[in-house]
């Protein structure tokens, strides 16, 4: 008599229909990398999805299961540096042990905190940032898809709201200088608004940034980072002395954007960036979305296009 169990998960199912998607989700795990000038620490879910044939009742779950912790406990001692190079190790593990899948994608998100200094005092601030990365492998076609993202939080400031201010701050100083029986004209009114701060309304705004189709460790989260917190009107801390509160403020109403604008320039600098260093084809999903300050509703915008398409577009700057 045998003390072996039956593999119920490999019997044939009483419906025979394959499966496009099954897998393990939100398997929560620590990840580091060592070894690295900077800090990559991330608590992740991590997701791993693969086919089913029809001739198979079930996927054996715990192979996945397994091919995850392989892979994480062994990231610190092998040449493992990014997250997508660790989710593609973790879906080729996860294909070997798999029969009759036809590809292993595995997907991972998480919130990896970035050291920072404020801008005034130097002080030293930490920051959260949700990070993205994902890897399917095809077994036929014995390739790998890699994609890497990050997602951050800033400020932006309506450039709509500050030209009504401004219009209206124009006649106000205008009235105020005739009340005086001071002669000055339009051009020193318009060059007082230039140098002045206007008021207009902020909204804080989170922007994300996706590469799918590259090589692992070409495009840097820190760089995606620095990206999206430029594109803005500027960046947030949470925690801010008077001064460099102060800072970013002028910085912000200095740089006014609209969510159109920040993607937009997401997509400029990308170009400037990666232009020589990506292929054409790679694919980039850029977001922006403002939590408004004077409406109740969000505004957001997205563009994905390749490389390729923005170098063209960037191009017909003058």
């Amino acid at each position: 008599m045998s003390n072996q169990p039956p593999d119920v998960q490999s019997e044939r199912p009483a419906i025979p229909i394959p499966i496009g998607r099954v897998g393990l989700v939100n398997v929560v795990k620590e990840v580091v990398f060592n070894g690295s000038s900077k800090p990559y620490n991330v608590v992740a879910s991590i997701d791993v999805y693969t086919d089913l044939p029809r001739t198979q009742r079930g996927l054996h779950m715990s192979r996945p299961g397994e091919a995850i912790m392989d892979i994480i406990e062994s990231a610190s001692s092998i040449s493992i540096k990014t997250f997508e190079a660790l989710c593609g190790e973790i879906s080729k593990r996860t294909l070997e042990v798999t029969d009759g899948s036809t590809y292993v994608e595995t997907r991972l998100r998480g919130k990896m905190v970035i050291r920072s200094r404020s801008r005034v005092n130097n002080r030293v601030t930490s920051e959260p940032i949700d990070v993205f990365a994902s890897a399917k492998v095809v077994r036929d076609l014995n390739e790998t898809v890699y994609s890497v993202g990050a997602r951050t939080v800033g400020m932006t400031v309506c450039p709509c709201a500050m030209e009504v201010v401004r219009n209206y701050t124009k006649d106000v100083t205008r009235e105020l200088f005739s009340q005086e029986n001071l002669d000055v004209g339009d051009e020193f009114i318009a060059s007082l608004l230039r140098n002045l701060p206007l008021a207009s309304h902020v909204q804080r705004g989170a922007g994300s940034i996706v590469a799918l189709g590259i090589t692992p460790g070409i495009v840097d989260v820190y760089d995606l980072v620095e990206i999206i917190e430029q594109s803005m009107s500027a960046p947030i801390q949470d925690v801010l002395k008077r001064t460099d509160e102060a800072s970013l403020v002028r910085m912000g109403f200095s740089r006014p954007r609209f969510v159109e604008d920040v993607v937009r320039n997401m997509a400029y600098e990308l170009v400037q960036r990666y232009c020589d260093r990506l292929s054409q084809d790679t694919v980039f999903t850029l977001r922006q979305r403002n939590f408004e300050s004077i409406h109740k509703h969000d505004v957001k915008a997205e563009i994905r296009s390749t490389l390729g398409e923005l170098i063209r577009w960037v191009s017909d700057i003058e």
